[in-house]
């Protein structure tokens, strides 16, 4: 294939192949000249693409729910040049009638709708090979254009889910991402029925204008009984699952929750209810990783002073641009108790909370938030912190993390008092002598006597180790990215107070100051 082919995606050159087959058939202008390559015998053909097959295959979990492994595709971007066998089909008619035989190659679909879609005729060729077998589906855009809408994106779409319906049965994964929320497909309209092989399903736009125009048909609930992936729009959420409790039931073997991009415009304009939003979760008795990304939520409502339910096997939690820092402090009311093993912070406005509750590894980037740093970690019982872009990580952030924030002839007690690993990326408002002075407080503070600081938010039930908060050293330091010029001195004494110490900082002219892992000595590169 030539370098201007290559930009294409494999699927949009499919498409053109399949379309210009179809007029050469119609108008038989007669024999076309044909490359060697194009006359191999089959069963060599064959054999090359069933090794081609081979690499994008791998073995993996078969679900969420059971440790079996079985083989299924490996990650490719949808719309990458070289999918298989979107690439291998467009080269010529006949390597597509050969691959055309194997029903297992068309397993996995990409499907555009673009200004410039997937031919229909080149769906229904995808369907028809694939035979009767498990379908990997994926229904996006090349192009995405926040200020450029797309008014027949709906009806593209329509017309897809329409030739997909009938094959709901047999779809594994189906990942719809679009520009328009409108063109979202109802969970009950579009999605209804039995769809007993899907595990993971995504719904996503990349701007919210509203909800769906379309009418909305009475047809029964989404049965899903092995969905264990659910990433779902704001707007799919709420017409789907917040006003029709029952679909809960439907799915309840769901583990993973991804909800994103609720957006309404308007002055005084209603949010999505968190508290309706998080009952609704705790319907899913296998939940265990939670998303909020970039939605408004209803902060004005009156919510109970107590929840009458919980995550309890919640164990994963990310919050992406939400402004509204009171939606965390709700969603950490609802966990009291409840153990997290990571939380994610990212890109979001928390001015207002106080503490942390109890996750082990806990991640901050995109925050600017120097002094409510300090009040969140106050009480934070974890045991590793990862630091991303964070402007207010600099050498008073480490200074008021040296001293003990309490200290009485009995006790010293200390912010993050049990965090052995440290993660700086991108942070480079600190310098190396700020943050050695850090770790020898903390070397100081944990080899001196220690009375045993009882954790307040520790209960009865908990271990030993999380009833008090002694004071632990720092055993794992990395710092990467944009970071601080670190001296050979420096480098000498982080390694000789440091189990495990990696630095690698880029600097605003580019060169970056690397501490080599064995002889510990600073390269310039």
């Amino acid at each position: 294939m030539d370098g201007s082919i290559s930009q294409e995606s494999a699927v949009s050159a499919f498409s053109t192949a399949i379309i210009a087959r179809s007029c050469y058939l119609f108008l038989d202008s007669g024999p076309k000249p044909r490359a060697p390559a194009t006359d191999l015998p089959t069963e060599i053909l064959l054999r090359i693409f069933y090794l081609v097959y081979a690499e994008n295959r791998s073995l993996q979990l078969e679900s969420f729910h059971s440790e079996h492994l079985c083989e299924d595709w490996t990650h490719e971007e949808p719309l990458s040049p070289a999918l298989f066998p979107f690439a291998i089909a467009a080269v010529c008619s006949r390597w597509c009638d050969v691959a055309a035989t194997v029903p297992e190659f068309w397993t996995r679909m990409t499907v555009t709708v673009d200004k410039n879609p997937t031919d229909i005729s080149a769906i229904r060729a995808c369907l028809r090979w694939s035979r009767s077998l498990p379908l990997d589906i994926t229904v996006t855009r090349s192009i995405i254009d926040h200020n450029t809408p797309d008014e027949v994106e709906c009806q593209r779409s329509q017309n897809i889910r329409a030739l997909l319906r009938p094959h709901l049965n047999r779809i594994r994964r189906l990942h719809i991402s679009v520009l328009h929320s409108a063109t979202l497909p109802f969970l009950f309209t579009d999605l209804d029925g039995p769809a007993k092989l899907l595990q993971s399903l995504k719904l996503a736009s990349a701007i919210d204008d509203g909800a769906s125009t379309q009418i909305q048909s009475s047809y029964g609930p989404l049965v899903a009984p092995v969905l264990d992936t659910l990433d779902i729009s704001g707007r799919c959420l709420q017409d789907s699952l917040l006003k029709r409790p029952a679909q809960t039931a439907l799915m309840s073997k769901i583990t993973s929750v991804n909800i994103s991009r609720y957006r309404p415009s308007g002055a005084n304009v209603e949010g999505l209810s968190l508290w309706q939003t998080l009952r609704t979760l705790s319907q899913l008795p296998m939940l265990d990783d939670l998303t909020l990304c970039d939605v408004h939520f209803d902060i004005n409502q009156k919510y109970p002073t107590v929840a009458t339910f919980t995550l309890s096997r919640l164990q994963t939690l990310a919050f992406e641009k939400l402004d509204d820092s009171h939606v965390l402090k709700v969603v950490f009311a609802v966990l009291i108790g409840v153990r997290l093993s990571s939380t994610i912070i990212i890109d979001c406005k928390v001015n207002t909370l106080g503490r942390i509750g109890f996750t082990d590894y806990l991640t901050f980037e995109n925050m600017d938030v120097p002094k409510n740093f300090i009040n969140m970690l106050h009480h934070w019982n974890g045991s590793s912190l990862t630091l991303d872009n964070c402007d207010g990580v600099d050498d008073r952030f480490f200074d008021i993390m040296s001293r003990p924030f309490k200290s009485t002839s009995e006790e010293e007690c200390y912010i993050a008092p049990r965090m052995t690993k440290l993660r700086l990326l991108n942070c480079d408002r600190f310098t190396a002598p700020a943050l050695k002075r850090f770790i020898q407080a903390r070397i100081r503070a944990a080899s001196a006597p220690q009375w045993g600081f009882l954790n307040p938010l520790a209960t009865e039930s908990d271990e030993e180790d999380m009833l008090m908060m002694n004071t632990k050293a720092i055993g794992w330091l990395d710092v990467r990215g944009r970071g601080p010029v670190i001296t050979k001195a420096d480098a000498t004494w982080l390694s000789e107070h440091v189990q495990m110490f990696s630095w690698d900082a880029l600097q605003p002219d580019g060169k970056r100051y690397v501490v080599e892992y064995d002889s510990k000595k600073v390269v310039v590169k």
